[in-house]
């Protein structure tokens, strides 16, 4: 679990949202930036799993992904809210909907 956290606020800091940029320091606007990066965060990464899907990410010689799955959804993201007004609708469903379970197939529903 602690690696996971890691990972979550190195993506929030240093590869991509750029949380350590702001100068903020009231602790109400600090927490509301936070929730507004964690869903940004999970949007990104919902992408990436979506576009892992249809185009897997390429792995190095030593086997791990070139890219993490954020990254990966943050350029798919990133190109829609800029140019591609059919695709930000598409990304924007894909954010409604849930990840799938750890291994689940695809095809049974999600029970809450």
């Amino acid at each position: 679990l602690r690696w996971s956290i890691e990972c979550t606020f190195s993506a929030m800091k240093t590869r991509g949202l750029n949380l350590e940029q702001t100068h903020m320091t009231q602790a109400d606007r600090l927490s509301r930036l936070f929730g507004l990066l964690s869903l940004a965060l999970a949007w990104m990464v919902r992408i990436g799993e979506w576009r892992a899907e249809h185009h897997p990410i390429p792995r190095k010689k030593h086997g791990r992904p070139a890219w993490s799955r954020a990254t990966y959804g943050r350029e798919l993201l990133c190109t829609a809210l800029r140019w591609g007004k059919t695709t930000f609708y598409t990304h924007l469903e894909l954010l409604k909907s849930p990840f799938s379970a750890p291994g689940r197939q695809k095809d049974q529903p999600v029970r809450y």
